[in-house]
């Protein structure tokens, strides 16, 4: 500041001008310029100064003027400030009466208008129901003896027996919560007319034409009269739906005890339908590492699977009562996850209580993979906990001197209360714009610490430096000092990470469009609460340092002589003015450090180039968990077992599209290189007519009439009754009249099991090319393909292009808002060259540890943009505030000044980060190598390349001037050490005030 309250553009990175004269709150001189000093000039030297130049230096001064009367007025009124802080958190806080945490899995990880969730919420809307499956599987070296079924039995039964009450007092039990499918077994054919249909299912032609199968001797919904028939199948009880091999004997376990094995091989062999339900069963898709005589007879198997089917409703399914914190429970009932929660108990007992050491038992529920993935999330939190507490101690060891009174642990302790009331304030204001909370947000309070400390050990250095400087200023003075030059260089990397969250909230993935609102929220108020509650707290500190009262106990004052423990004299400034002084800012260490850079670049451009796009549902389940020994072993006894999926089909004529349907159900029938198996009903009822009324659809037309008769007498027969379940009606079936109009059909199919990208989403585009191929073109013509497993894939397509689209937005918004703040485009085009290189090397690396891209690295490569360009724009801000000497001695002295303070900030980031590096989460896995990639090279690259390339082709500072220095001097004469202060830091990185730098010329 002139005498005249302006700012004069030379900063405190320059020792001269912290030699201010004393300003009072106006700005006004207090104190009159030393005799003989030459004036200082307000205006550049236009001449050495081009149009950008000048904006530059009034840029720069507004800026500094502003913080200076901020510092100044928060000193002054210090205590009023504190009051206004913390009412402004409790008005932003106002906005949690809107709070809502997310909790549906279709609006955190579906791409938000992507087909998949067009798809999904026309699937809930039409279909309006679904079911969860429920599995145990056991493994022995042959499953297929007594004691094997003898235990399954003994679980089917405590299963199927046990009660719960809901939270509305109900008592429930299976009954109550199963999949229920008429039982029609008592009409079914008898074993050797089933032994001969099954050797004719066999025979599937895979042309549309299909040959016509012999017809059964007794078929009850055809050769019995409707009036007859119709009353009997009505009085049909409805049972619930299950795959076991129990059926074979009725569940009867008098029977299942009495059983030799070659009594089970015989009955398995021989039966196709179920005895119990009266439908069609693949028995042998129950089994695994099946064993075959020579005439393909099974003769003993290594597992069995039993499933349970639950019922769910989706007009009943609320996900703020069912769902989980991650966000990764499917839809579900509270009902269903009630049961599932007992089921899973007993099963889990029934392990434990195994006594047979060559029998296994794994299980899962519908609700295992939500819970466990929701454990895993979360269970690492108290290590967040304990990164604080480290933080915290790291910060008064970085903060504070070895005095009684200079332990920083009041001003430590706001500064993290200070990153806590900008996370609390900026999820109000978000909260009450109505967006909504989501559970990867559990890692902000970790990221806006990592950068709100950095900001605060800038100002602890800048404050240090002026101290040094003006000694004799009045506190408010040197506050309103200390946020000038601190403020600037604050604001900027505060500004860059706030566009870089904005951009990289245009995402399409709903959990990370909110997340970068809340973290842009989040940064912005704690910048807000770092300018002025931390300053506020600052001075506060200060006075009771001055007063020499004890850090830990105020009320006790010590002397002069008794306040100090330990002399230490500051070996990082030490350390940095020789390493940078002796070989970096050298020209052997500038050619090292430039050919390191492009070596270490080219060699990690061909790793980026081979980064893979790959995400892997089952990384979030730790390998210790039930379930992932569940996954593990299906994979190895159900190797040919893949993802479900489903043709859905809307309102069509479905009379005039049969020939159509049969057309698309062949040509997928025989794609067997992307398909493990095909059920549908068309091709079904198309043998059903062929074989009982002698017409084959698929070249015969039929009448309307005819379909619907047909249709109801097909769904009411062994062959077509569990087809029931794939066809909803605009009115309820009725037996014995026609079918009413079809709304919703689908087709049962499961794809082979895929590994990479480059396998199962060819598949997907085949079946949808057969799909939009098709000749369909009545009704609203609506077809698709739906499975659980697109909620990932669908993420797949579009990750990689969404993070490199993301990235750049990001880049180009954070170069934009730099050129504004910084005013000058070499630095700004030097400080994106940094944050490139830096991205590119941590994407080379990523490949090299084994990482991929997907949901969680792109979240964390959005937050990489904005933690390493605080690297790089410091050192750039602080390059332009120093106007003493050649490009070199301001390369020096730009990180004598800053670059303790920012490699301190860095370090703390990873000191914290080092907590999660044991974690069993993927997520805080993921987050910690990337974060630990981003931090090494961003300091790298901006506080060893960057300062190299000023000292080469570095711009004139703000201020226009350069008063010309020799450069620095390699063999300086020993430094004589300063004698102890009172309180010397403990490894501060503005160390001891009457240290003079090697060279530097104060």
């Amino acid at each position: 500041m002139n005498g005249n309250g302006q700012y004069n553009g030379h900063r405190a990175d320059s020792e001269e001008s912290l030699h201010k004269p004393g300003v009072n709150e106006n700005g006004t001189s207090t104190t009159a310029p030393h005799p003989g000093a030459e004036p200082e000039s307000n205006e550049p030297n236009a001449d050495r100064l081009n149009f950008m130049g000048r904006l530059s230096y009034h840029v720069s001064m507004a800026i500094g003027t502003f913080f200076y009367r901020l510092g100044y007025w928060i000193a002054n009124n210090a205590w009023k400030t504190i009051g206004l802080c913390f009412l402004l958190v409790a008005l932003c806080s106002v906005g949690f009466i809107r709070f809502h945490k997310e909790k549906s899995p279709m609006k955190l990880w579906i791409p938000l208008g992507s087909k998949f969730q067009h798809d999904t919420n026309w699937l809930i809307e039409h279909f309006q129901e679904g079911n969860r499956i429920e599995t145990v599987m056991i493994t022995a070296p042959d499953v297929l003896v007594p004691e094997v079924l003898q235990t399954i039995a003994t679980i089917t039964e405590e299963v199927e027996s046990f009660t719960f009450h809901n939270s509305d007092g109900e008592q429930l039990g299976w009954t109550d919560v199963c999949h229920k499918v008429p039982m029609i077994a008592e009409y079914t054919a008898d074993l050797s007319r089933r032994k001969r249909h099954a050797q004719d299912l066999e025979q599937v032609s895979v042309t549309t034409r299909r040959p016509k199968k012999s017809k059964p001797f007794f078929t009850p919904v055809i050769d019995v009269p409707s009036f007859l028939f119709c009353p009997m199948v009505e009085r049909l009880q409805v049972g619930c739906y299950g795959s076991s091999l129990l059926e074979l004997w009725n569940y009867n376990r008098t029977t299942i005890a009495g059983l030799s094995k070659e009594d089970i091989v015989d009955k398995l062999n021989r039966t196709t339908i179920s005895p119990t339900t009266g439908h069609t069963v693949a028995f042998a898709e129950l089994l695994g590492d099946v064993k075959r005589d020579w005439s393909g007879r099974i003769v003993s198997a290594g597992s069995l699977v039993t499933h349970w089917f639950v019922h769910v409703n989706f007009s009943e399914v609320d996900s703020d009562v069912s769902g989980n914190a991650a966000g990764t429970e499917d839809l579900v009932t509270e009902n269903a996850v009630l049961w599932e929660e007992k089921f899973l108990q007993i099963v889990a007992k029934a392990k434990r209580d195994l006594s047979n050491n060559e029998t296994s038992i794994y299980y899962a529920a519908g609700r295992s993979y939500g819970d466990i993935s929701e454990e895993s999330m979360f269970k690492d939190m108290d290590k967040l906990v304990y990164g604080g507490i480290v933080m915290f101690v790291y910060m008064q060891l970085v903060l504070s001197k070895f005095s009684w009174t200079e332990f920083r642990v009041i001003l430590g302790s706001v500064g993290l209360m200070s990153v806590g009331m900008g996370f609390i304030s900026g999820c109000g204001i978000v909260a009450a714009l109505g967006v909504s909370y989501g559970p990867v947000h559990t890692s902000l309070p970790f990221l806006l610490m990592g950068l709100g400390v950095d900001d605060m050990f800038v100002m602890m250095a800048c404050y240090r430096k002026v101290r040094k400087a003006n000694p004799d200023l009045q506190l408010a003075e040197r506050m309103g000092l200390m946020l000038q030059h601190a403020g600037a260089s604050i604001t900027v990397t505060s500004l860059t990470d706030i566009v870089a969250f904005i951009v990289g909230s245009i995402t399409v993935i709903p959990s990370l469009q909110s997340f970068c609102i809340y973290a842009a929220a989040g940064v912005f108020m704690m910048f807000v609460f770092v300018i002025t509650f931390f300053v506020a707290i600052f001075t506060l500190d200060e006075i009771r340092i001055a007063s020499r009262r004890n850090s830990f106990l105020l009320w006790v004052v010590h002397d002069e002589k008794s306040t100090s423990l330990w002399c230490e004299y500051n070996l990082m400034h030490r350390f940095i003015n020789m390493l940078y002084s002796k070989f970096l800012l050298t020209n052997v260490g500038k050619a090292i450090v430039i050919v390191a850079v492009v070596l270490m670049t080219s060699v990690n451009v061909h790793n980026l180039l081979k980064l893979r796009q790959k995400f892997d549902p089952n990384w979030f389940i730790p390998e210790e968990t039930y379930y992932n020994q569940f996954v593990v072993k299906t994979h190895e006894h159900y190797p040919n077992a893949g993802y479900e999926a489903m043709l859905l089909y809307g309102n069509l004529n479905y009379t005039a599209e049969l020939p159509n349907l049969i057309s698309i159900t062949h040509q997928l029938e025989n794609r067997t290189d992307i398909l493990h198996s095909f059920s549908s009903w068309v091709t079904s009822f198309q043998d059903f007519v062929h074989m009982h009324y002698d017409k084959d659809i698929a070249v015969d037309p039929l009448s309307d009439g005819d379909f619907r008769k047909y249709l109801s007498k097909f769904l009411f027969s062994y062959e077509g009754g569990r087809y029931q379940m794939n066809i909803k009606f605009a009115s309820k079936l009725k037996c014995g009249q026609p079918a009413p109009n079809i709304t919703v059909t689908t087709m049962d199919f499961k794809f082979r099991p895929f590994k990479e990208r480059e396998e199962y989403l060819p598949a997907k585009y085949a079946v949808e090319d057969v799909l939009a191929n098709s000749n369909i073109s009545t009704g609203d013509q609506y077809r698709t393909l739906w499975a659980k497993i697109f909620g990932n894939w669908v993420t797949d397509e579009i990750i990689d292009t969404e993070i490199y689209r993301n990235i750049s937005l990001a880049l180009i918004g954070v170069m934009f808002c730099s050129v504004v703040l910084i005013v000058n485009l070499q630095i700004c085009f030097w400080i994106f060259i940094c944050v490139l290189l830096t991205l590119v090397n941590v994407g080379g690396l990523m490949q090299v540890w084994g990482l991929t891209l997907d949901l969680v690295s792109c979240i964390a490569l959005q937050l990489a943009v904005g933690l390493c360009v605080d690297y790089a724009a410091h050192i750039g801000h602080t390059f332009l505030t120093i106007n003493k000497g050649d490009r070199n001695r301001r390369s020096l002295e730009t990180v004598l000044h800053i670059g303790a303070a920012v490699f301190y900030g860095g370090g703390s980031t990873i000191l914290s980060l080092s907590i999660l590096s044991g974690s069993q989460a993927y997520t805080y896995r993921t987050f910690f190598k990337i974060f630990l990639l981003v931090i090494a090279y961003g300091l790298f690259h901006g506080t060893i390349l960057l300062p190299v390339i000023l000292s080469l082709i570095g711009p004139a500072p703000y201020s226009g001037s350069l008063n010309s220095l020799n450069t620095i001097n390699n063999n300086p004469s020993p430094t004589k050490k300063a004698p102890c202060r009172e309180g010397t830091e403990m490894i501060s990185f503005i160390g001891n005030e009457k240290y003079t730098p090697t060279g530097a010329e104060l």
